[in-house]
């Protein structure tokens, strides 16, 4: 029994256009386009329709002709270059406050020693006098108390009396 295949529409057209192409691409590939066989005169009259600019070359103006370019830029308002923004002056954060706590001395013959607490980590710290803490430098130890210097700032801390009391 034979069976007959039944194309629609869309199919046939598919078809048809399908071989068109394979035909214009068969033809491209037999004979290919050469640029001889392109008419001289054509070409010739597609020149000519080009404007000539000639045998001179562009020479850009030196930046000492453009003076009254940047003294009036294009791109404000008023054509002239706004002042430059004055230096803002940012105020040196003030320096940090002695944050340390006496809490006892050491004098011997040989050397002074303050025993103190950093108020911001809450660790002990021995300073022999001339040592530094932080940008503070201990100058003297006395028997209740030490004396802290910073350039013309000076800080002194006391033994708490109530403490040395209860110690004894």
């Amino acid at each position: 029994m034979i069976r007959s295949v039944r194309l629609g529409r869309s199919t046939f057209a598919l078809m048809v256009t399908s071989a068109v192409l394979a035909v214009v691409v068969l033809m491209e590939w037999l004979y290919p386009v050469r640029i001889e066989d392109f008419e001289v005169a054509a070409i010739d009259a597609q020149e000519a329709s080009i404007p000539e600019i000639g045998d001179s070359l562009y020479i850009p103006p030196q930046l000492d002709e453009l003076d009254e370019m940047f003294e009036r830029p294009l791109f404000f308002s008023d054509r002239r270059m706004p002042e430059p923004p004055a230096p803002v002056e940012v105020a040196a954060a003030p320096p940090a406050p002695l944050r340390l706590k006496l809490e006892g001395v050491a004098i011997t013959t040989e050397s002074r020693v303050a025993v103190l607490r950093n108020l911001e980590n809450n660790q002990l710290v021995q300073l022999e006098e001339g040592m530094n803490h932080d940008t503070w430098k201990l100058d003297s130890v006395t028997a209740n108390g030490a004396k802290f210097s910073r350039g013309a700032q000076t800080s002194e801390l006391m033994l708490d009396p109530e403490a040395s009391q209860r110690q004894r």
